[in-house]
């Protein structure tokens, strides 16, 4: 937009008749471009700030669903084979979690209501299998064959 020469009522001379747009264009680009570089790094150091906390928050997701899956796989394990707290422990072993983070047990054994528990109570995590006993039939012989 121009604009008529504005005379100063302070100066006289040639730099009476100044306009004063393009007195401040200069200035004003510079503050505008300072600002959004304040802007851009605003939003640069929010986004970064999100991004690092969404990583953060996948990665704990990530830990506590894999000592899920293995604590899981190891009661269901204990269930299927001979009791062994110290293998089935080993299974559920993940990163830094030390053995005695993780319990184990078998409540209920020997009997119709025997179960397998293993427990990382740190985590909030607890599976409980129920031990599948082997059907044991006696053997017979077989029938004898007739002579004639």
């Amino acid at each position: 937009m121009n604009r008529a020469p504005v005379a100063h009522p302070e100066t006289t001379g040639s730099r009476a008749l100044e306009n004063i747009d393009s007195k401040k264009t200069g200035g004003v680009a510079r503050r505008q471009a300072g600002q959004s570089l304040v802007e851009t790094a605003l939003i640069l150091a929010a986004f970064m700030g999100l991004l690092l906390g969404m990583t953060g928050v996948g990665q704990l997701i990530f830990v506590r669903q894999t000592l899920a899956d293995r604590a899981s796989q190891a009661a269901r394990w204990g269930a299927l084979n001979p009791y062994d707290p110290a293998a089935i422990r080993d299974m559920v072993r993940f990163g830094n979690i030390a053995p005695s983070d993780i319990e184990v047990s078998n409540p209920g054994c020997p009997g119709i209501d025997c179960r397998i528990v293993v427990a990382i109570p740190s985590h909030g995590i607890r599976c409980v299998e129920l031990v599948d006993e082997p059907v044991v039939e006696p053997i017979t012989a077989p029938p004898a064959a007739s002579k004639p």
